[in-house]
C-alpha cells in the first residue's frame, strides 16, 4: 500500500539527515514511529495528569513540629 503524507521540508531535511547518521532510511524511520505509535509503545500529544485525591491526615504536635522544620529546611535550601 502506498501512502502520501505532507511532511514539512526542514522537518523532513533533518530527520533525513539524523536518520542517515544511524544507519536508517527515512522511510525506515516512519515505519518504526508508526509502528510503535500503533502498538501503544510512544505517545503523542498532550497528556492528562493522573486524578489525585486530597485528604488531611491527623498528626500529633511532635510529627507536626518535625514536618515543618523540614519543609521550612527544604523551602531555604532553594
Amino acid at each position: 500500500m502506498l501512502t502520501s503524507l505532507y511532511i514539512d521540508k526542514t522537518i523532513k531535511e533533518k530527520a533525513t539527515h539524523k536518520a542517515k547518521k544511524d544507519q536508517l532510511s527515512f522511510s525506515a524511520v516512519v515505519r518504526i514511529l508508526l509502528s510503535d505509535y500503533a502498538n501503544g509503545k510512544i505517545v503523542i500529544g498532550s497528556q492528562m495528569a493522573d486524578k489525585y485525591e486530597v485528604s488531611d491526615i491527623p498528626v500529633d504536635d511532635k510529627t507536626q513540629a518535625k514536618m515543618d522544620k523540614i519543609l521550612q529546611n527544604w523551602r531555604n535550601k532553594k
